[in-house]
């Protein structure tokens, strides 16, 4: 009866913890790819030093945005601030130069999820853009 207990109790905690297993699996191998933007990326604010772009994702991840002058090399990197939903985000980039075309790219932890898109900043003596539409390319 002891041995039959047992046995039991051994599979049961089998069972129990290979679920637990093809679950966690199942997370992991979920890739960034899964990820999609569903709106945006587009540039919300663009000043003649500073650049607001935001987006909404299919699920919650961590963003970050790659942008610099040249298209081909992305260098400077911004975190973006996640919604109360866990959707939408929004990065502040700050010290641009006035008058210039910059590029940028939303990551997913280390992985991609839009494609090269583009704003210009205006000049000094120019007021602020709200709201102008950046379509990745």
């Amino acid at each position: 009866m002891k041995l039959t207990l047992a046995f039991l109790f051994i599979s049961v905690w089998a069972v129990c913890f290979v679920a637990g297993q093809s679950e966690t699996d199942q997370k992991s191998t979920m890739s960034n790819t899964d990820q999609q933007i569903t709106n945006g990326p587009v540039a919300e604010y663009v000043s003649d030093s500073n650049c607001t772009i935001g987006w909404s994702t299919s699920a919650p991840g961590t963003m970050t945005v790659h942008y610099g002058t040249d298209r081909d090399k992305l260098t400077r990197t911004a975190e973006a601030v996640e919604g109360k939903d866990g959707r939408n985000y929004h990065v502040q980039l700050s010290r641009l130069s006035p008058n210039t075309r910059y590029y940028f790219r939303v990551l997913n932890g280390h992985e991609p999820v839009s494609g090269i898109g583009t704003f210009q900043t205006v000049s000094q003596s120019d007021p602020p853009i709200r709201s102008k539409a950046v379509i990745p390319q």
